[in-house]
């Protein structure tokens, strides 16, 4: 009788992937929240920067997603969706009903909104590209 573990599908994953999710978000509000404090977001030139190090912080989160999750490489694309998917539900959430979670200012809040949607938009993209070849 040998008992093999098997990786963690899915389906099974699917509580450690929302809340994955929902602790990234956390992190990227927090972050995103000093980055207003310091005028960060107010320049276009520091906000591309801003832009440019998403890339930079999310390409190593893409395998670290999947290894917490007890999920083979070969799911980076389902986890990686079903985080970002947890992370755009709660923006969109936030910036209809409750703004001043991300910014005092609304012109801040949108700042702050559009940036996590720009950092989840990356992180689908470094999905699709990290997936292990088939």
């Amino acid at each position: 009788m040998n008992s093999f573990a098997a990786p963690a599908s899915p389906a099974r994953s699917t509580p450690s992937l929302i809340f994955i999710g929902l602790v990234l978000w956390a992190l990227g509000v927090l972050v995103l929240r000093l980055a207003v404090g310091g005028g960060w977001l107010d320049n276009p030139l520091s906000l591309a920067g801003f832009y440019a190090l998403t890339v930079v912080g999310t390409w190593p989160l893409i395998p670290l997603i999947t290894r917490l999750a007890g999920l083979p490489r070969t799911a980076t694309v389902e986890a990686t969706a079903l985080v970002c998917g947890t992370a755009v539900t709660i923006d969109g959430l936030v910036i209809g009903f409750a703004p001043w979670i991300y910014a005092s200012d609304i012109a801040d809040a949108k700042a702050v909104a559009g940036t996590l949607l720009w950092a989840i938009g990356v992180a689908l993209i470094l999905g699709f590209v990290r997936r292990p070849a088939a």
